[in-house]
């Protein structure tokens, strides 16, 4: 997937839901200070975080997000996106 059409596909979501994106493409210095995992998707611009004005139900946001070719992990915070099919490199 093409980081651009990930970046669409992110903000139907938050528009869709009422989220706001709090992160995105992060350096490798960076991913490490926020604990992230080494080949996170965030570092290749693959990865996004959302926070929810109010907190969808996980089954519509994975079934939304299936649709448009991406897989979401409910963290404690936030939602994690990132495409269906990511691999890292």
């Amino acid at each position: 997937m093409r980081t651009e059409d990930f970046a669409i596909h992110v903000l139907t979501i938050c528009i869709y839901f009422g989220g706001s994106e709090t992160a995105g493409r992060r350096t490798a210095k960076h991913n490490a200070a926020v604990g992230g995992v080494p080949n996170s998707p965030h570092r290749f611009g693959l990865g996004r975080d959302v926070v929810w004005d109010e907190v969808p139900p996980l089954h519509e946001v994975i079934d939304y997000a299936r649709g448009l070719g991406l897989f979401v992990i409910r963290e404690e915070d936030h939602d994690h996106f990132q495409p269906a099919d990511w691999t890292p490199s």
